[in-house]
């Protein structure tokens, strides 16, 4: 499904993640009930302190297919330049990203597990600055994705 994502390169490999988004799988595992999805309130940041920074809480909306930041770290906010809580995907991101992205969140709602990839930040015009995303479902009812928890880990350049 995500073969030929525009700018995202699809990550199959969970347990080649970066540590912090393993441990962030991991523990979405951990709070997964058999052959059902964790709900937000399965979701507890005092037991995963040490990844609030890096991680974006969101609603999934539909028709059209977006999504709205609930929650938006600290880390990504230094990174990314701006506080994105409250915002939707499409106030934030250029017409590529937002296509791109619509495709994650299909596949995320359709598949109904995790989803990894990798790429750069071209849509904020920081293209040096590559990460790597890891999007887990969440699930009100066990069965329908309504939110998802997402962590970033990013590849800074050096000086």
């Amino acid at each position: 499904m995500f073969d030929t994502l525009t700018d995202f390169t699809p990550l199959t490999d969970m347990t080649a993640l970066k540590p912090p988004l393993r441990r962030l799988h991991d523990y979405w595992q951990e709070k997964r009930p058999p052959g059902r999805l964790p709900a937000r309130r399965d979701i507890d940041p005092v037991e995963i302190p040490q990844l609030m920074p890096q991680i974006a809480l969101v609603d999934i909306l539909r028709e059209p297919l977006d999504y709205r930041y609930r929650l938006f770290g600290t880390r990504l906010v230094e990174v990314m330049g701006a506080e994105r809580t409250g915002k939707r995907m499409r106030e934030v991101m250029n017409p590529p990203a937002v296509a791109a992205t619509e495709r994650l969140i299909a596949g995320l709602i359709e598949t109904r597990g995790p989803i990894a990839f990798s790429g750069r930040l071209f849509w904020l015009g920081k293209d040096f600055i590559g990460f790597e995303t890891l999007a887990l479902p969440l699930a009100a009812d066990g069965e329908t994705v309504d939110m998802a928890v997402m962590g970033l880990e990013f590849e800074l350049p050096r000086l």
